[in-house]
């Protein structure tokens, strides 16, 4: 009689971490930042990189640098990774590489424990390949350590529950949990229930646990919380600074609109970013659930045995997702924090799938079960991994319908490095400082005025339009930057600079300036393959009669 395949194919969970396993987890944490080295982005990607590589300097919440509700222990390890580094922008992208690298090799870690070793593999190389890890891999955002430090988080939680929940474990729960709210604090706040769940399900001395727990958390939150009111301009100051970032965040969100509309919308934007970071795998994925819902009563069996690890994840899952569609405006690297999650369910849908295909082997009694096994591993995983480097690595316009536009791969970190050194180098080479102001309209993302205040700090930098991201105080007042500081007036004065640069992003055209020049008088220079800059040299008497100072 044929001996029945047994071993890995299997899927057990990995209750303790063998030698090998740490030595899959270093190697994939290896392949992953060799993967991202060649990629990192030389210039601030996003307005909040800007912030906090402007925080790395000076950090005060109360002028945004960074906004609420502070991000401390991530600038904070900007300034220490900045000693070695010696540029702030730098250092945190050197960061995001590491992070991201960490993040797929505490994902092998983790899927193993959870679903076994075919699933910790799965798992490691597609967040090690997904075109959304890589991305926020590559710029300067807390969300890729964010991310790694919640998934660090959860399998502590796992195996704090596994080994019975000695003290040992609710220490290092504590300084998990710690650690994930000085980085990013909004997460840890979702990442709580989780956290509480685990003190449920120890068997013995549960609240006697939780409430030490609590208290470390507490103290240890408060080593990095009362420095950064401190250096923000106290309780008081910091505190004011939520209403108006909580309106900012929900101007798409419950607040405005009908929550229906709301949802939909977020959730849909919420799918496609989960596509997009998982593209082959979840149709692969999807194709092995549907499959599993045709195999009647053994179906649940799969439920049954893996019911606490299910349980975990959706624990894990359900409170992040939902703050995201509700509360916060929908990016590009927002659902980071969960998406690992649904890498370790996609993974363990793919191990299903390795092990359908050994069992049909099986039963056409092919030799060597073993290295079958290890070949449809490889294969799948080869497969999943390949189809997201394409979409990360080839030109946009051939991944865009995967991508729905979604700027995620490395030519969109090329292109926005290329125009915005341009746009600087031509600067620099054609007008003084002295001579010259830089004007902003608005704030924007990718090309606003704290991009420019961190990257040309010699030039001043004027942002025409009031910005609510800062102190209420200083809400109504327009914004000047020189040499990195800040400075608010209550009207435009040119500080005798007599040409003004007008900086007209992506999509937009010189009318954006319309309510405060006279844009017909303005000089288009273009230059070969970048965007045009426009200036113009008001004339004496129109700023007199607009009332503003030359």
């Amino acid at each position: 009689m044929q001996k029945t395949f047994a071993g890995p194919a299997e899927g057990e969970p990995v209750e303790r971490f063998a030698r090998r396993d740490w030595w899959a987890a270093l190697l994939v944490f290896g392949a992953a930042l060799a993967m991202r080295l060649p990629f990192r982005s030389q210039f601030t990607f996003h307005w909040d990189s800007a912030l906090f590589a402007l925080a790395v300097g000076k950090y005060n919440v109360s002028l945004g640098q960074p906004h609420v509700p502070g991000f401390f222990l991530y600038v904070m390890l900007g300034r220490i990774v900045n000693l070695f580094v010696g540029e702030p922008h730098a250092s945190l992208v050197w960061m995001s590489v590491v992070a991201g690298a960490v993040l797929a090799g505490v994902g092998y870690l983790l899927g193993t424990a959870f679903f076994g070793r075919d699933c910790g593999w799965v798992t490691g190389c597609l967040l090690a390949s997904s075109p959304l890890c890589w991305f926020q891999s590559e710029v300067a955002l807390t969300t890729i350590v964010d991310s790694a430090l919640v998934t660090a988080a959860v399998l502590v939680c796992w195996r704090a529950v596994r080994r019975g929940g000695a003290w040992g474990w609710v220490l290092a729960m504590a300084v998990m949990l710690s650690l994930v709210a000085g980085v990013r604090q909004q997460t840890a706040v979702v990442l709580c229930p989780l956290w509480l769940y685990c003190f449920w399900r120890f068997p013995s001395r549960r609240w006697a646990k939780l409430l030490a727990g609590v208290l470390l958390v507490g103290i240890l939150c408060l080593t990095w919380f009362v420095p950064m009111v401190r250096l923000s301009g106290g309780l008081g100051a910091y505190l004011q600074l939520y209403p108006a970032r909580v309106r900012l965040n929900a101007a798409d969100s419950i607040w405005k609109i009908n929550l229906g509309r709301v949802l939909a919308e977020n959730s849909a934007f919420v799918a496609v970013d989960c596509w997009t970071g998982l593209s082959l795998a979840a149709l692969l994925a999807a194709a092995e659930f549907v499959s599993w819902l045709r195999s009647g009563r053994s179906r649940w069996r799969v439920v049954t045995e893996r019911a606490e690890q299910l349980r975990f994840i959706a624990i894990w899952l359900v409170p992040m997702y939902l703050f995201g569609v509700l509360m916060v405006v929908p990016v590009p690297g927002h659902i980071l924090n969960y998406f690992p999650s649904l890498v370790i369910l996609v993974a363990f849908g793919l191990s299903r799938l390795v092990r359908r295909i050994v069992a049909r082997l099986e039963k056409q009694q092919w030799p060597g079960l073993l290295k079958a096994h290890r070949l449809a591993a490889i294969s799948v995983i080869s497969c999943v991994t390949l189809a997201n480097m394409a979409v990360f690595l080839l030109p946009p316009r051939q991944t865009a319908w995967l991508r729905a536009g979604m700027p995620l791969t490395a030519s969109d970190i090329r292109e926005h490095d290329r125009q915005l050194d341009c746009w600087i180098q031509t600067i620099r080479a054609n007008y003084r400082p002295e001579d010259v102001m830089i004007c902003h309209y608005r704030q924007y993302f990718s090309w606003g005025f704290r991009l420019f205040q961190y990257h040309m700090p010699d030039y001043e930098n004027c942002l025409l339009t009031p910005d609510r991201a800062i102190a209420p105080a200083l809400t109504n007042k327009l914004w000047y930057a020189n040499n990195r500081r800040l400075e608010f007036e209550d009207g435009l004065d040119l500080h005798g600079r007599k040409q003004l640069i007008l900086i007209v992003p992506p999509g937009q055209t010189i009318d954006l300036f319309t309510n405060v020049f006279d844009v017909s008088q303005a000089q288009r220079q273009d230059i070969p393959g970048c965007l045009p800059l426009y200036t113009l040299a008001p004339a004496p008497d129109w700023l007199a009669s607009h009332g503003i100072k030359p």
